[in-house]
């Protein structure tokens, strides 16, 4: 499923669940602990990166250099 970043966000924000992704043929895991708590893995050999605020998390450049911010409209997201 495509999301906007404001939705993305959005839905990283309200704790639900867990999101996983595709980009560039990698899979990739978000997991929102807490609001100041989001942990991301992109990768098998990634050991994960805990991030301590939503935005840091998707303007962060993990994506091979970019950022989920930059890229999302090219990303394959499910939960």
């Amino acid at each position: 499923m495509k999301r906007t970043l404001p939705e993305l966000r959005d839905y990283l924000l309200s704790l639900v669940n867990h999101v996983e992704f595709v980009w560039d043929g990698i899979q990739g895991f978000i997991d929102p602990f807490s609001r100041e708590s989001y942990f991301f893995f992109f990768g098998e050999e990634d050991p994960g990166t805990e991030f301590h605020d939503v935005d840091e998390l998707l303007n962060a450049p993990c994506l091979n250099g970019h950022s989920i911010a930059e890229v999302c409209g090219e990303i394959e997201f499910w939960s």
